[in-house]
Parts: C-alpha cells; structure tokens; sequence
C-alpha cells in the first residue's frame, strides 16, 4: 500500500510582478525560494516554513488579501483532486 504525498499549494497568486531585488510582489518569494518550490526534491517541510517566511514579511494589509486568495486556490486545488 502506497501512501500519498500530500501537496503544498505554492504561494503564488498569480499577481508576478517583480521589484528590484527579484522578490516577487505577488507572493513575497524570492527568486531562489520560487526556483525551490519547483524542485520536485524539495521537501514539505522546508515548504510550510517558507510559507511562514514570506507570510511574515507581507503587511498586515497585504497579508489579509493574499490569505483570502490562497485560501480559494487551496480550495480549487481540493476540489479538483477529488474523483
């Protein structure tokens, strides 16, 4: 019996706009965090710090609109998955 691997929904909004330090103003990543979590070898652990990594480096502002929107797509993800 094989058991699945849970997936870690990247943090990307789809908002990629990037400022002069290559960090991605959509999602706070920088471009070595965002070339990480494309690796298939990266582990869900080192995913779920780094999303509280760039979680505590977004506004309080900024932060509320971006959980909202990684909420739905969390959820889109679920929803699809199912059979």
């Amino acid at each position: 019996m094989s058991v699945k691997k849970l997936k870690i929904a990247s943090p990307c909004v789809s908002i990629c706009i990037y400022d002069e330090n290559r960090t991605c103003t959509g999602c706070m990543r920088t471009e070595d965090e965002r070339k990480k979590w494309k690796n298939k070898e990266t582990k869900n652990s080192w995913r779920e710090r780094n999303l509280d990594e760039i979680q505590k480096r977004m506004s309080k502002e900024f932060l509320a609109s971006w959980k909202s929107v990684y909420e739905r797509k969390v959820q889109r993800l679920i929803e699809n998955e199912k059979p």
